[in-house]
Parts: C-alpha cells; structure tokens; sequence
C-alpha cells in the first residue's frame, strides 16, 4: 500500500513518540529527581540559582542531542536497495557552529561559577562577623566552641548508645564565621540545606561563612569516611531568632562546668 504523500511513515511516527516520551522524561527528571535540597543560607540560594541555570542548560542539550539522534535513526536509516548517501567531506560552517557555541556555554557558566566560588572561599574579617565558632572535628563527633561566650557544645565524646547529635546554634540573618579543624584525621563537615561543605584537616583551619535566611532544625553530617564510628558522627543545626539565641546562650552558659571542675 502505497503511502499518501504527506502523511508520516509508521518510523516516523515512532520516533516522535520516542521524543515525546524522552520530553516527559527530562522535563519530570529535572523537577523532581535532580533538584537539590531547599536552601537556607544566602550562600545555598546562589549556589541553587547557578545549579538551576547549569541544569537548564544541561537538560537542553541533552534533550537537543537524543532527539536529533532519534530522529536520524528512524528519518535515515539504510533501506534495502537504496544508493549510498552522497558524501560530504565536511562544513566550516556547521565545524565553527559546534565548537563556538559548547565555548559561549562554558563561558556562561564559568563566569558566575568563578564569582560563587570566590565569595565562598573569602569569610569576612572576624570583626564583621556577628558570630564566630570553632568546630572541631573528632573521631568521632563534632564540637562546637563558642570562644567568645565562654560555651562549648560536645567537649567530650557523646554517649554512642543512646546518641544525641550536638548541636550548632546561631541566629537568624547574622553573618556567621566558622573556623574548621580536626584533631585527628580528615573529616568533612556539611548539612545538605547549606548546600556546601568543607573539609575539616588536622593541622590546617579552613573557614566557612553564611548567613541563614530561616529558622529550623536541620541535619548534618560528616561526609568524609573517617573510620569505625563515621555514621555516627552527626550534628544539628539549629537556626533561632535572635531574642531565642540569646536565651540559649544564657542557659547554656550558665549549665557549663566551672573551669577546671570535672564535666
């Protein structure tokens, strides 16, 4: 049965379902599946702003790329008897096309990767931060001294049985400073909601700034395999209104150990 002209072949018509189906994927893919966690800091929401522009592009050119893949298949394929295609020893045009256009991409991305990445990795001066604290990283649990306050939180190892994860308390839109160690081996501090994490090495303080934009309890982990206890060494952060940071800062300072009394 002869085809009637303009009605598309049944190949054809299986390769725009394929598509379709491929649209649907991405797209689902892209809402769900790849988005990150929501962002609490001023920090995260950069980092989820540039991760959304990056996945956009990326989900484009690969749908772009499949689909045109799909439709070569179906649209060209050989069929018995037909002539080799004419062949074509190349086009500067379309060479110039796909090497201009991966480079205005990676130069689109690289720009505000590059701005990201420094603000990240330059903290403000201590004496422009509302609050600064030492974490150090054990094998395994964290602590958290609040230097300037006189509070520590988990100086000494938790009770693994029934295991309370410290906690690291700061106020609500305050440029926080965190001075990171290890007194041990290289553990990795991080809690999926700031969407960074940095490594705590012994020897060595690396430091952390953000500025958390909402209140709530949220976890943390260490994301670097550091022995026996790995899975145990967690902590929480918990962001608090100014007014209620104050009130844990009393309470708890005033729950500590006197210097030089057994904890």
């Amino acid at each position: 049965m002869r085809q009637r002209p303009g009605r598309p072949s049944g190949s054809m018509i299986i390769a725009g379902v394929l598509i379709l189906i491929l649209a649907v994927v991405t797209v689902y893919g892209a809402l769900t599946v790849f988005q990150l966690p929501e962002a609490i800091t001023e920090q995260g929401r950069r980092t989820h702003v540039l991760y959304q522009f990056v996945l956009a592009i990326s989900f484009l050119v690969f749908f772009g790329v499949t689909s045109a893949l799909i439709y070569a298949v179906f649209r060209f394929r050989r069929q018995p008897g037909d002539p080799l295609p004419v062949q074509v020893h190349g086009s500067s045009t379309l060479e110039f096309l796909w090497t201009a256009i991966p480079v205005l991409i990676l130069i689109a991305l690289f720009i505000p990767s590059l701005l990201l990445v420094i603000d990240l990795k330059t903290p403000p001066a201590e004496a422009k931060t509302d609050l600064v604290v030492n974490v150090v990283g054990h094998q395994w649990w964290w602590e958290f001294d609040y230097d300037n306050d006189g509070v520590k939180v988990q100086a000494t190892p938790p009770n693994y049985d029934q295991l309370v994860p410290p906690t690291l308390v700061v106020p609500v839109n305050k440029e926080i400073l965190l001075r990171i160690r290890s007194t041990d081996v290289i553990h990795s501090f991080y809690a999926p909601h700031m969407l960074y994490k940095i490594q705590a090495i012994p020897g060595n303080i690396n430091k952390m700034h953000f500025k958390a934009e909402k209140t709530g309890t949220f976890t943390g982990q260490c994301y670097q395999f550091c022995g026996t206890r790995h899975a145990d060494m967690r902590w929480t952060l918990q962001v608090m209104s100014q007014a209620d940071y104050d009130k844990w800062l009393r309470d708890t300072k005033a729950a500590q150990p006197a210097p030089g009394a057994p904890r």
